[in-house]
């Protein structure tokens, strides 16, 4: 039996991360089987990483917080 890890989610910096992690390994998946479900669901979640990245941009504009957005920082 295996043992999955839960995932719990608070803010919407660790929505688009987890987005993220999704994409990236559905991407992998799709270049080494050619699934196109699985490249279907890359493109979905990217779309939806950078979707949370434009709520964290548009909060930033109407009320100057964050001073600092991490995702845009080298």
């Amino acid at each position: 039996m295996s043992r999955t890890k839960k995932v719990k989610t608070e803010t919407i910096s660790e929505v688009r991360a987890q987005l993220l992690t999704i994409a990236d390994s559905t991407a992998t998946v799709f270049e080494e089987t050619n699934d196109l479900k699985a490249a279907e669901l890359a493109l979905k979640s990217y779309n939806g990483a950078v979707n949370a990245a434009k709520v964290q941009l548009m909060y930033k504009k109407l009320t100057g917080a964050p001073s600092m957005i991490d995702f845009l920082e080298d």
